[in-house]
């Protein structure tokens, strides 16, 4: 719903949040909303260009059975140390309040010893989207290339 030159550059517009609801922080940072096919509600994860992967939050991956799962074994090296885990794929849509909602398959890091929220990383995400912030605003732009 953003154009730029007379061309669309993105497809989808929400609204994020400064704050997650349920882990404080001391300062703003970009969360927006995801649903993950086989999890009853919708997430909120913190949009990361940093981040090398995508993160699921232990919580959710504990309810939607993830630790059953066979991944590809990694090390993940974070702020908070380094913690063992796996890689999956996973359908998420990032959903739009105006606009289409965008369907995709990522890469997530899921572990059991990890403690922090759900990321949206770059590796298998963020690489592969037109993203655009108007932060006063609160509002993120998003989409996949034509």
């Amino acid at each position: 719903m953003l154009v730029l030159d007379g061309e669309s550059f993105t497809s989808g517009r929400s609204k994020f949040f400064d704050q997650h609801p349920k882990f404080v922080e001391t300062t703003a940072k970009i969360f927006v909303k995801v649903t993950l096919i086989g999890y009853d509600e919708p997430v909120m994860a913190q949009l990361d260009t940093g981040a090398a992967y995508s993160i699921l939050e232990t919580e959710v991956a504990e309810r939607m059975g993830l630790f059953n799962w066979e991944g590809h074994p990694t090390r993940l090296g974070t702020r908070l140390g380094t913690i063992n885990g796996q890689i999956i794929r996973l359908p998420l849509t990032l959903v739009a309040d105006d606009g289409i909602s965008l369907d995709l398959n990522s890469p997530f890091f899921v572990s059991r010893e990890w403690r922090g929220v759900t990321f949206l990383g770059y590796i298998g995400l963020i690489d592969r989207l037109r993203i655009a912030l108007d932060s006063p605003a609160n509002l993120f732009y998003f989409g996949e290339e034509d």
